[in-house]
């Protein structure tokens, strides 16, 4: 088990854990990470992915449900299950269960990858 990648999933699932998304992004994010969304559309840079997850938490007005699995880390990667409940401005509530995959260079996450169905 590489012990680097193990040490910071288990950051990234703590941080999540307290709703602290933005923290664990700048602190575990590379600067040049790509965003894949399930949908395709992609974000390239840590700053542009921590406008688009702000814009997102700006619009939650309630959450309802936040469930998120401790990591499963194989060389160079792992993944996370996140099942959450919210209710969003302007959609309303909604339920998704989703696995998202990191990829990980030199102590950074260099790639987050979301597969959920749209």
């Amino acid at each position: 088990m590489n012990t680097t990648i193990h040490t910071l999933a288990q950051q990234l699932v703590a941080l999540c854990r307290e709703w602290k998304f933005l923290e664990a992004q700048e602190t575990l994010l590379h600067e040049d990470c790509l965003n894949i969304e399930a949908d395709g559309r992609v974000v390239h840079g840590r700053e542009a992915i921590m406008a688009k997850e702000k814009a997102f938490l700006d619009n939650i007005e309630i959450i309802h449900l936040l469930e998120i699995s401790d990591p499963v880390v194989a060389a160079g990667y792992f993944a996370v299950q996140f099942h959450s409940e919210l209710t969003v401005k302007g959609i309303g509530r909604r339920s998704r269960n989703e696995i998202i995959v990191y990829e990980v260079k030199d102590g950074k996450v260099i790639r987050e990858q979301f597969f959920y169905h749209v």
